[in-house]
């Protein structure tokens, strides 16, 4: 009985931190930091900027050309890795980068994971700053060069950019879009403090000498953690809010749900492995961040399913615990189903959804399991 309550407590209390409490705190400590930036820094030195993409061939075209229009940036270069297509993926994009000189197709063979992808291009690449994103990105214009003025800054070793989800042509989206517009407030006030914890993936960048290799099966969180291992080496981590990119939200519950179960695993894997992060004498900020808007986040609703399966074990709880774990399988099941929900009710049911997937995720993680390549999620 001790043991169930003691977790759905410890559910409560991170659900209530993690969305209540850290974020006006956040902010009132990037607020205390006080002094607007200054002018933005020059680039200067060479950037690069790396894709990874799997069965692409609907967008590399219009990505490559995307990219293309970002020259404005010294020795720019883009380099598509194709991990193991099975479609037209890489003739697309040299159709596409047909008479640049700037734009390199890397054909992988077999598929390995867009970890894997990464790391062979961060080795081959003689770039002083990386940029990352995805195929299914756009950028706004000026977008690099705002990434670059960023990591040009003194102490600076990482930029997070601003993904904007914008709903589907010709469909509605999910609450993603809301969703993530709090999160970028997050990494506002966070990237005030040096410490903008897991960038967005559709857009960041980092100075090529502070990247280390990613574990190979490592399930879709390089943004996470580049830029927290960036700061690990005692460089800053910077939002740059210049840096726009543009991203189809999700269709529905459904293809956002298997995203997040994607997402649980690797961080499972991060908190199996990642251990130096809770080293608060190290690196407060970093620490903090990550306890409070990654570790918090992920783990709550784990105990919640955690505390409602324990309670099965004690009588009187028995009917309340069956009750939990029945509506998370429902929420589960039903999001296969593809429901269009709007207003209050849509909103939760969604975040239902994200949470139940999120908490088995990060529980497979937890033990092990790894799933380095997927398929995309669904987005038009």
């Amino acid at each position: 009985m001790a043991f169930a309550a003691g977790l759905a407590v410890l559910s409560l209390f991170l659900f209530v931190w993690t969305y209540l409490l850290y974020p006006p705190l956040v902010a009132w400590m990037a607020a205390r930091r006080g002094a607007a930036p200054g002018p933005p820094a020059e680039p200067s030195g060479s950037a690069e900027v790396l894709v990874s993409a799997a069965d692409e061939e609907q967008v590399i075209g219009a990505r490559v050309r995307d990219l293309l229009a970002q020259a404005d940036a010294p020795g720019y270069r883009i380099t598509i890795g194709c991990d193991g297509c099975g479609d037209a993926t890489a003739a697309r994009a040299r159709e596409a980068a047909a008479g640049a000189g700037n734009v390199r197709i890397v054909e992988f063979a077999e598929r390995r994971g867009k970890a894997s992808v990464l790391n062979d291009l961060v080795e081959a690449s003689v770039a002083e700053v990386l940029v990352f994103t995805d195929a299914n990105t756009r950028f706004d214009p000026g977008a690099v060069r705002a990434l670059l003025e960023a990591v040009a800054a003194p102490g600076v070793g990482a930029a997070c950019g601003r993904l904007v989800f914008e709903a589907p042509a010709g469909g509605r989206a999910t609450p993603e879009a809301a969703y993530w517009d709090r999160e970028t407030r997050l990494k506002e006030a966070e990237g005030a403090l040096g410490a903008c914890l897991g960038a967005n993936g559709g857009i960041y960048a980092a100075r090529r000498e502070l990247v280390r290799p990613l574990p190979p099966d490592t399930t879709s969180m390089d943004d996470f953690l580049i830029p927290v291992r960036v700061a690990r080496e005692g460089a800053r981590v910077v939002f740059a809010g210049g840096a726009v990119a543009r991203e189809d939200a999700a269709r529905d519950a459904g293809a956002e749900a298997a995203r997040r179960l994607r997402i649980g695993i690797g961080a499972g894997q991060v908190l199996r492995r990642e251990l130096w992060l809770w080293n608060a004498a190290a690196h407060p900020a970093l620490t903090l961040a990550f306890a409070s808007r990654k570790a918090a986040r992920w783990l709550a609703p784990l105990a919640a399913l955690s505390a409602a399966v324990a309670a099965l074990f004690v009588p009187a709880w028995r009917t309340a615990g069956a009750c939990v774990l029945g509506g998370a399988a429902l929420v589960a099941l039903s999001a296969r189903a593809r429901p269009a929900l709007s207003g209050p009710l849509g909103r939760l049911y969604y975040f239902a959804v994200l949470n139940v997937a999120l908490a088995l995720g990060v529980a497979a993680g937890l033990l092990g399991h790894s799933r380095p390549f997927w398929a995309r999620t669904a987005r038009s």
